[in-house]
C-alpha cells in the first residue's frame, strides 16, 4: 500500500516541476532539481505513513475480531486459565 501510494504522489507532484520554457509549448522543459526531490521525499513520507497506517488498520481489526471470537465462547469453557 505504502508503495502505491509513494508511486502515485511522486508521479502525480513531479510534473509540477517543470520549469517554464522559453521556447515553444512543445519543448521539452528541464525539471527543478530542488522541486523535484521535494516531492520525492515528500511522496516517500505520504508512502511511509499510509503505509504505517494501513498496518495499525489491519491489526486493529485483528485484534477485535479475535475478541469477537473470545466472547461467543461458554463461560464454563476448559481452554481458560484457572
Amino acid at each position: 500500500m505504502g508503495a502505491v501510494v509513494t508511486a502515485a504522489a511522486a508521479f502525480s507532484g513531479a510534473g509540477g516541476c517543470a520549469s517554464p520554457g522559453a521556447g515553444p509549448p512543445t519543448a521539452v522543459t528541464p525539471v527543478d532539481d530542488v522541486c523535484y526531490h521535494l516531492v520525492r521525499t515528500l511522496a516517500e513520507r505520504a508512502g511511509l505513513l499510509s503505509a504505517v497506517m494501513t498496518a495499525i488498520l489491519v491489526l486493529t481489526v485483528i485484534g477485535l475480531s479475535r475478541v469477537l471470537e473470545g466472547t461467543d465462547r461458554q463461560a464454563g469453557s476448559t481452554d481458560r486459565l484457572a
